[in-house]
C-alpha cells in the first residue's frame, strides 16, 4: 500500500509539471496577440534596418564622391602650384638676366667713356 501511495504520488506531481508545461505553450489568446505584437515588432526592426542601410549606402556614395571631387580639387591645386612656382623661377631668371644686362650697359658706357677720354687725348696730341 505504502509503495502504491509513493509511485500515485510521484505519478500525479509528474503528470502536474507536464500539464504546466502543456498549458504553458497552448496557444491562448494573449499569446497570440502577444506573437502579433512580436511580430509587428520584428517588422519594425527590420524596416529600421532596411532604412539605416539604405542611409549607409547613400552616405557611403556621398562619401566617394566627395573623396572624388578633392582628389580633383587637390590636383588642380597641384598644378596651380606648379605654375606659380615655374612663373617664379622665370621671373627670377629674367631679374637675374636684367642685372647682367645693367651690369653689361655700364661697364659697356665705362668702355665707351674711356674710348671718348682716349680720343680726347689723342686728338690733342
Amino acid at each position: 500500500m505504502k509503495f502504491k501511495l509513493i509511485v500515485m504520488t510521484l505519478t500525479l506531481g509528474t503528470v502536474s509539471l507536464f500539464s504546466n508545461r502543456a498549458v504553458a505553450q497552448y496557444n491562448s489568446d494573449d499569446s497570440k496577440a502577444e506573437r502579433n505584437r512580436k511580430d509587428s515588432v520584428e517588422t519594425a526592426t527590420l524596416k529600421e534596418t532596411e532604412l539605416q542601410t539604405a542611409k549607409d549606402e547613400t552616405r557611403m556614395a556621398n562619401a566617394k564622391v566627395d573623396r572624388t571631387e578633392t582628389k580633383a580639387k587637390a590636383k588642380e591645386a597641384q598644378r596651380i602650384e606648379k605654375d606659380a612656382s615655374d612663373a617664379a623661377h622665370e621671373s627670377r631668371n629674367a631679374v637675374k638676366s636684367e642685372r647682367k644686362a645693367q651690369k653689361s650697359r655700364k661697364k659697356a658706357n665705362k668702355q665707351a667713356e674711356k674710348a671718348a677720354k682716349a680720343r680726347e687725348k689723342s686728338n690733342r696730341n
